[in-house]
């Protein structure tokens, strides 16, 4: 499902990619029924004026990041996957390719040693020409998400 997320609960965006959703902000031009299943989702203090009759929204209401997360997730019925993280660029919000070491040297040929000696596994976004990896912002990421009760390492496969 595509959720396009309203103006004023944009710091959800990263959050909710790095949780694996396809995420975009919306905008009033948005043309909606071109993709697959979309829905708006808004903070119910500042109600968007849709352009289209129909159009499936989810409404928040809680205050903090946390708990708009969480609430991300009842409101939608989807179960937060830790196994989905980390597999969308921040950035432009593609899927990312996994890549070896060596695929990834090849791609990014600048890779510090010390990376490449100690990471196994890397991803890549064709559209924006970017490798990633897993370095100490990915386990600072997942303590956050942890923290605030929207993964748990139990449900870790």
């Amino acid at each position: 499902m595509i959720f396009w997320i309203a103006p004023h609960l944009a710091f959800l965006v990263q959050w909710l990619r790095v949780l694996g959703m396809d995420v975009r902000l919306w905008d009033k031009e948005v043309i909606f029924g071109r993709e697959e299943e979309e829905a708006v989702v808004q903070w119910d203090r500042y109600p968007l004026t849709l352009p289209h009759p129909g159009i499936r929204v989810f409404s928040l209401s809680a205050s903090t990041r946390e708990a708009l997360l969480k609430e991300f997730f009842i409101k939608t019925g989807i179960r937060s996957d830790p196994s989905r993280m980390f597999k969308r660029c921040l950035r432009c919000n593609s899927l990312l390719t996994a890549l070896n070491p060596e695929e990834a040297k090849s791609k990014w040929p600048d890779l510090p040693v010390y990376v490449f000696q100690t990471q196994k596994h890397f991803n890549w976004c064709d559209r924006c020409q970017q490798l990633f990896w897993a370095g100490t912002h990915v386990r600072n990421m997942i303590r956050t998400l942890e923290g605030w009760g929207v993964i748990s390492t139990s449900n870790q496969t």
